[in-house]
């Protein structure tokens, strides 16, 4: 109906209508899975390569600290004065807790700023920061593994690695705006007066949360925290730093992006390469065979397509559109009408396999058998009585009462009349007791 009307279809309004109309509540990613799966809906996956921070930026209060250095520079006169500022942040609250003061980035400011952190709330599980000489020199390796904090680094040239730090710089940068003083003494005097504001900064960001309706940063600090969680922290955190590890089928990714670079000749210089090695972990082996035939074709067709952004760009495309192939068989096995259907079916028919035999079944069985004037169709009732009284009669210890539901069933039967009864109980007796040589004479009222 949309469609002839020439209007698309918006999944909020629709999924609002379904909740206030229908009164079915439904969820937006509900409701999109079920159009995806019965094609309603094109399927879309979106998958950030690589994923590292959207895991570690949100969990406990003094569980992560984010650590990163920047440049200020403090005007004096026509004289600017370079300090780098080691900022520590905790990832949970965005509460920030040290800081330290030098001329250049250095491993004891980055021990100076976690000390501060330390004297105020006490060893963080771990401390995540980029991969600089500083942060990543034997003493402050040395220094973590002393006080039981576990080293986190991000991967280089990724901003969002480390994105709480990265945030708490531009808004200290954007307050301070910049700095200019007039004195005699300009070394001495730009510490201390940065050193007071940053201070100021520091205790009014603590005091304001980070978002509308929630606590501060100084008042989620301030919240216990059990020793279990803090362990369950600190494996979250060793099992992420193994997950970082290189596995067997990435190397062999990477031999066959090295295959291709050698067999189209594509002169790379090495932080180009170590990217493309970097980058081609993050795809499927399958998805990367079929990128290097398409490659080929696109070469013989067009000889300017030889570079190794093409290749990747077909790479991203094959890759994408795999995720939505998947995402897609995923939400049909899930939700998809006809398969529910099937499902359902299949669920009902095992049941009623599984289910015994009962006396009522039994009886009508053998009243269609006696009542048959076809001999084939007389024989294959007769067939079906003896084996489910079997299975009923196995499925019990005592027969008695068995025969006496069986009487009280025929008795019950409409439209029947007294020989009718009489010749469906002989028949049922029979199949009871298969060595009777004689009829049962026995009435049925």
């Amino acid at each position: 109906m949309l469609k002839a009307k020439d209007r698309r279809l918006r999944l909020k309004d629709f999924t609002r209508g379904i909740n206030n109309q229908l009164s079915v509540p439904l969820s937006k990613k509900t409701i999109e899975l079920i159009l995806i799966a019965n094609d309603l809906w094109k399927t879309r996956t979106r998958r950030k390569r690589p994923q590292f921070y959207q895991n570690l930026c949100q969990r406990i209060p003094n569980g992560l600290l984010s650590l990163d250095g920047s440049e200020l520079v403090i005007w004096i006169d026509d004289l600017g004065l370079k300090f780098n500022l080691e900022l520590a942040v905790d990832v949970g609250s965005f509460c920030h807790t040290g800081y330290s003061i030098d001329r250049t980035e250095t491993s004891a400011a980055v021990i100076r700023a976690i000390e501060q952190h330390r004297k105020q709330w006490g060893n963080p599980v771990g401390v995540i920061n980029d991969k600089g000489s500083a942060n990543l020199s034997q003493d402050v390796i040395g220094y973590l593994g002393t006080h039981g904090i576990e080293p986190v680094a991000v991967g280089p040239a990724n901003p969002k690695g480390n994105g709480t730090d990265e945030g708490a710089f531009s808004q200290l940068k954007k307050t301070l705006g910049i700095i200019r003083l007039n004195t005699s003494s300009p070394q001495a005097l730009g510490r201390s007066v940065l050193e007071k504001l940053i201070e100021i900064y520091v205790t009014m960001r603590n005091q304001m949360a980070l978002r509308k309706n929630e606590i501060t940063p100084l008042a989620q600090m301030q919240m216990p925290v059990t020793e279990v969680q803090r362990q369950m922290e600190r494996q979250r955190l060793v099992t992420h730093k193994a997950s970082r590890e290189k596995s067997p089928s990435d190397q062999h990714k990477k031999k066959r992006l090295q295959w291709v670079v050698r067999h189209y000749g594509l002169n790379l210089d090495p932080p180009t390469l170590k990217r493309a090695e970097k980058c081609i972990r993050y795809y499927d082996l399958d998805v990367i065979a079929k990128s290097e035939q398409a490659f080929l074709k696109a070469v013989n067709r067009r000889p300017d397509c030889q570079t190794i952004a093409y290749f990747f760009g077909i790479l991203k495309n094959i890759q994408q559109q795999t995720d939505d192939d998947r995402y897609q068989l995923y939400c049909r096995a899930r939700y998809n009408h006809d398969t529910m259907l099937d499902n359902q079916r299949r669920h009902e028919q095992q049941q009623q396999e599984q289910e015994l035999p009962t006396v009522v079944d039994i009886v009508n069985m053998a009243a269609k058998a006696a009542t048959a004037s076809v001999r084939y169709v007389k024989e294959l009732g007769l067939r079906k009585v003896r084996e489910w009284i079997q299975e009923l009669v196995s499925s019990v210890n005592y027969i008695g009462p068995i025969k006496k539901q069986i009487i009280d069933a025929i008795g019950s039967l409409k439209n029947i009349d007294l020989n009718q009864q009489e010749q469906i109980w002989r028949l049922i007796e029979i199949q009871l007791h298969p060595k009777l040589d004689t009829e049962s004479v026995t009435r049925v009222s």
